[in-house]
C-alpha cells in the first residue's frame, strides 16, 4: 500500500507520538529513515534491481504521468515529515543523515523535470538503455526469477508507451535533445532491434539455466522468453524507434547547447548545482579548466622529454599513435591486459586503506550494440555478494585505443575507483539504508579521478609512458570543464567542442562530445571531486606533518559513504582537526 501525502505526515505525527512514549529522537529518525528508504524502492523498482533489492523484479517503474506524480507527492511528503521530527539529542551522525536526506530529496525535486523530459532520452543512460541495465542486474537462480525476467519482458510495450508520452510532453515544451544525440540513439534502437532473440542479451538467462530448473521447464521457459521478445519486446522497441526517428527528431532543438532552449541558462545552472554538489559559476568552472589543463600539459611534456622526445606535445602525441606497440590488436587482449592490472593492485590494497570490502567483480567488454556511443563504466557488487560487480570496458577498435592510458583506467573505474568505493560504502556499519546507496557525480566521480593518482604506490606506473598516461587522463578531464561550460553556457558549436578535443585531447573520439551535450554538466564533476578531495589531502599533509596517516585520510573520506563536496569538507576536516 501507497502512502499519500496526507498519510506521511500521519506518520510523522505518529513518530512524534512514539518519542513522547519512550522512543528517542534517533529511533524516530531511523524508522523514518527505514521507512522512506522502503517506499522509494516501492515507487522505483528499476532502481531496487540496481540496489541488489529483488522484492519488485516483476515490474517496471511506473513512468505515467498519475505514477510520476504519485512518487513527487512522496518525496515533498517524505520532506515535511522529516522537518516535523524531534531533533534534541541527535548525534552528529544522525544529524548528517538528516541534512543529507534533505538535500538529497530537494535535489531530486529541483531536477525533476529535466530528469524525465530532457535526459530520460540520451545515448549513455536513457530510458533504451535502461531496460537492458536492469535487466542485466535480475538474478536467475529460481523459477521465480525467471518468471521475474518473462513478466518485465512483456511489460516492455507499457514501459515503452509510457515513455513516449512523456517524450511527446517533452516536445510540447521544447526540452528535447540535438538531432545528433537523437541520431546516436536511433542508431543503437536499430543495433538492438537488428539483434534476434538467441543473440540478444535481454535473454542470456535464458541461454545458462541452473541445474536445479527442470529439463522440461527450461524448454518452456525458453520457448516463453522467445515468445515474449518476438511479440512483446520487439515491437514495442519498433515503436520507440519510428518515434524517435520521426515526430521526436523533427523537433529536435537546432542548438547543440542546453543553453539554447527557452530557460535554458537556468536549467544548466540546475544541473550543474546537482551534478557538482557546488555553487560555482560556469564562467569559474570554465576558467579553471582552461588552468587545469595548461598545467598537466606542461607536465606531460616533462614526461615526453623524459623519454627523450624533442618536439611538441602534439607531435608527441601522434608519435604514440604510430606506435603499434601501445595499440591492442583485439578486444580479448584490452581485457586481458584490464584483467591484469587489477590484479597486480588489488593486493596492495592494504598499503593505502583501512577499510578492505568484498571485491566480488569483473572486467567486461560493453556489448556492441551500445559501444560505439558508451563510456567505459562501473557497477559495484550486491553487499551480501548475490551479485558481482562489473567494470564494463570499451573495447570499440581496440587497435584504436591506447594501451598507455588502459592504468589509470583500472584505478577510475575497479580499484580503488568505482567498484571498490561503492563496496565499502555498501559496508559500511551503521549507516541508514539510504546512505549506502546515494551517490552523487562529483563525489563519486571525483573519488574515481583521484584514485588514478595512487597507481605508483598500488604497483603499477612504472615506466613513462603509463605515467604519461595517468597525466593524460587528467588533462581529458580538465578539458571536459572548457568543452561542457563552452557547448552550454557559452554557445560553442559541436564543431568548436571537436576542435578543442582535437588540440587538447587527441587521443579521444567525437562520442564524448556528444555525451557533453547529450548530459550536461555530469562531465563538470570528474575534476571538481578531485580537486576537492586533493586539496582536502593537502591541507591534511599541512596540518599533521609528521603525523599524517594516507590510510587514516583515506578513511576518513571514505567511512561516511557518499556525500555533497562541503559535507565531504566538514567531515574531513573534523579529521584532521581530531587528529592534532
Amino acid at each position: 500500500m501507497k502512502i499519500t501525502a496526507v498519510g506521511a505526515l500521519s506518520l510523522a505525527m505518529c513518530l512524534v507520538a512514539s518519542h513522547a512514549r519512550g522512543a528517542t529522537p534517533s529511533d524516530s529518525l531511523n524508522a523514518f529513515f527505514s521507512d522512506a528508504f522502503e517506499e522509494r524502492l516501492r515507487d522505483s523498482p528499476e532502481i531496487a534491481t540496481a540496489l541488489g533489492r529483488h522484492d519488485y523484479d516483476d515490474r517496471w517503474n511506473d513512468w505515467s504521468r498519475e505514477g510520476r506524480a504519485t512518487t513527487r507527492q512522496h518525496l515533498e511528503a517524505r520532506l515535511k515529515q522529516l522537518a516535523a521530527l524531534p531533533t534534541d539529542g541527535l548525534s552528529d551522525a544522525d544529524q548528517l543523515s538528516a541534512r543529507l536526506y534533505r538535500y538529497q530529496a530537494e535535489s531530486d525535486l529541483a531536477a525533476e523535470d529535466l530528469e524525465y523530459h530532457l535526459l530520460r532520452l540520451q545515448q549513455l543512460f536513457g530510458l533504451h538503455v535502461r531496460v537492458y541495465l536492469t535487466m542485466d542486474r535480475m538474478p536467475a537462480h529460481t523459477s521465480r526469477d525467471y518468471a521475474n525476467i518473462l513478466a518485465r519482458l512483456n511489460a516492455v510495450p507499457a514501459y515503452v508507451s509510457q515513455s513516449i508520452d512523456i517524450l511527446k510532453e517533452a516536445v510540447a515544451r521544447g526540452l528535447t535533445q540535438p538531432t545528433v544525440v537523437v541520431d546516436r540513439i536511433v542508431d543503437q534502437l536499430d543495433h538492438q532491434i537488428a539483434q534476434p532473440a538467441d543473440q540478444s542479451a535481454l535473454l542470456g538467462a535464458f541461454r545458462r539455466f541452473p541445474s536445479n530448473i527442470p529439463a522440461a521447464e527450461q524448454e518452456t521457459l525458453n520457448a516463453a522468453a522467445h515468445a515474449a521478445y518476438d511479440r512483446n519486446f520487439l515491437p514495442a522497441w519498433k515503436q520507440l524507434r519510428a518515434y524517435v526517428a520521426g515526430p521526436y527528431r523533427a523537433k529536435a532543438r537546432p542548438a547543440v547547447g542546453i543553453g539554447g532552449l527557452s530557460g535554458g541558462r537556468a536549467a544548466y545552472a540546475v544541473l550543474v548545482r546537482r551534478l557538482t554538489t557546488t555553487s560555482r559559476t560556469p564562467e569559474e568552472i570554465h576558467n579553471l579548466g582552461l588552468a587545469e589543463v595548461a598545467r598537466i600539459e606542461a607536465q606531460m611534456l616533462a614526461v615526453a622529454r623524459e623519454i627523450g622526445f624533442k618536439g611538441t606535445l602534439a607531435e608527441f602525441s601522434r608519435s604514440l599513435e604510430d606506435m603499434p606497440e601501445q595499440h591492442f590488436k583485439s578486444k580479448e587482449e584490452m581485457l586481458v591486459y584490464c584483467r591484469n592490472i587489477a590484479k597486480i593492485i588489488e593486493p596492495e590494497l592494504p598499503t593505502l586503506f583501512k577499510r578492505m570490502p568484498l571485491l566480488l567483480y569483473g572486467v567486461r567488454a560493453i556489448p556492441e550494440d551500445r559501444e560505439q556511443a558508451s563510456a567505459s563504466n562501473a557497477q559495484p557488487p550486491a553487499a551480501d555478494g548475490s551479485a558481482p560487480g562489473w567494470f564494463n570496458l570499451n573495447t570499440f577498435e581496440p587497435e584504436k585505443q591506447y594501451r598507455y592510458d588502459k592504468q589509470a583506467l583500472v584505478l577510475h573505474e575497479a580499484v580503488p575507483g568505482h567498484v571498490f568505493q561503492g563496496a565499502v560504502a555498501r559496508s559500511i556499519v551503521g549507516l541508514p539504508e539510504f546512505r549506502k546507496y546515494y551517490g552523487n557525480s562529483a563525489y563519486g566521480e571525483g573519488w574515481a579521478l583521484y584514485a588514478e593518482s595512487l597507481g605508483a604506490d598500488l604497483g603499477i606506473y612504472r615506466d613513462a609512458y603509463s605515467r604519461f598516461g595517468q597525466l593524460s587522463s587528467e588533462r581529458f578531464r580538465a578539458v571536459r570543464l572548457v568543452v561542457d561550460t563552452g557547448i552550454h553556457a557559452f554557445g560553442w558549436s559541436r564543431d568548436q567542442a571537436i576542435e578543442y578535443f582535437h588540440q587538447h585531447a587527441p587521443e579521444e573520439t567525437v562520442a564524448e562530445i556528444d555525451r557533453y551535450i547529450s548530459w550536461p554538466a555530469q562531465a563538470l564533476a570528474y575534476k571538481l571531486g578531485q580537486l576537492e578531495i586533493r586539496a582536502l589531502r593537502t591541507e591534511a599533509e599541512t596540518k599533521l606533518g609528521s603525523r599524517f596517516d594516507v590510510r587514516e585520510f583515506h578513511d576518513a573520506v571514505l567511512r561516511d559513504g557518499v556525500l555533497p563536496l562541503d559535507m565531504l569538507r566538514e567531515q574531513v576536516e573534523r579529521y584532521i582537526n581530531a587528529s592534532h
